[in-house]
């Protein structure tokens, strides 16, 4: 079923792709997108994307690390961590999305998690369904894709992994997708951690946004994060990928940041923008599966 557009006619993002620290530095994770939430705002952004696991970061890969990280990194969807941010978020009438390893009510079960937060509290939680590598040793994967009706349009989040399954987006689309959000924390690959051959995989990350935003006709906007994290000794340290975007529904780039270092863009999403992509190419009623 195709739905009427509910995205607003122009709506501001910044996407802040940086370094979160590891799983002892969340006070100063929190304390950092607290700030940028503030300045992004005032600068006149409406919506604020940070990277996946922004708030405790990942594990460490080493003896006792599960049971480490359920007891100190972990968190709850009605803890302090996501209300200092909502209370951030309400302070200054701006909406954002973060991540984080959300803590179950089931002891020991936690989620690779992202959250769009906004004056009225949390108005929706996404977990990450495909789990590569080291992460299936750690997050119990979700069952369910939906897309979060918010006041700027709908919404949906894609973790990282997900975004390499075309199904996902499908799911999303079918649900009336406007902005689609990839919260990642991808990693270069090969010598430097994490799947994957890192040349290769450079490209097909930087392609990412395009292919998903041309094929779906909705908006992507990409936070990847960027720097190195230790992951512990049975893992060492990681580099990430970096390549943030923002693209609109007919591909155009709207803004994208560098590999290497600590950027934020910043794009406006414009309404007219999906009116000629869906116009121009009727994708989303010619699909015959």
């Amino acid at each position: 079923m195709i739905r009427l557009p509910v995205i607003q006619s122009k709506t501001a993002v910044s996407v802040v792709q940086h370094a979160p620290g590891d799983m002892d530095q969340r006070d100063a994770n929190i304390a950092y997108i607290v700030e940028r939430l503030a300045e992004e705002a005032a600068s006149g952004s409406q919506l604020v994307v940070f990277p996946e696991m922004g708030i405790t970061s990942f594990f460490r890969h080493e003896p006792g690390g599960y049971e480490r990280y359920w007891r100190e990194a972990t968190i709850e969807l009605d803890g302090p961590e996501l209300e200092q941010i909502i209370d951030a978020a309400r302070a200054a009438d701006v909406h954002v999305i973060v991540g984080f390893a959300e803590r179950s009510d089931t002891t020991g079960i936690i989620y690779n998690s992202a959250a769009l937060l906004g004056p009225d509290g949390i108005l929706g939680v996404t977990r990450k369904v495909h789990l590569p590598g080291l992460e299936k040793l750690y997050y119990t994967p979700s069952d369910e894709i939906d897309v979060i009706d918010s006041p700027l349009g709908r919404i949906g989040i894609a973790i990282c992994y997900d975004v390499m399954f075309p199904e996902y987006f499908r799911a999303l689309s079918e649900q009336g997708a406007e902005i689609i959000v990839f919260c990642s924390s991808t990693w270069r690959g090969g010598a430097k951690g994490g799947v994957g051959l890192e040349g290769v995989k450079r490209d097909y990350w930087s392609a990412l946004p395009m292919v998903t935003a041309i094929q779906n006709q909705a908006f992507v906007v990409a936070c990847n994060a960027c720097g190195s994290l230790d992951m512990g000794q049975n893992a060492g340290i990681w580099e990430r990928l970096g390549l943030s975007k923002i693209v609109a529904p007919t591909g155009v780039v709207l803004a994208e940041a560098g590999d290497r270092d600590a950027e934020i863009i910043r794009a406006e999403l414009d309404l007219q923008d999906m009116i000629a992509a869906r116009t121009s190419y009727r994708f989303l009623s010619d699909r015959l599966l």
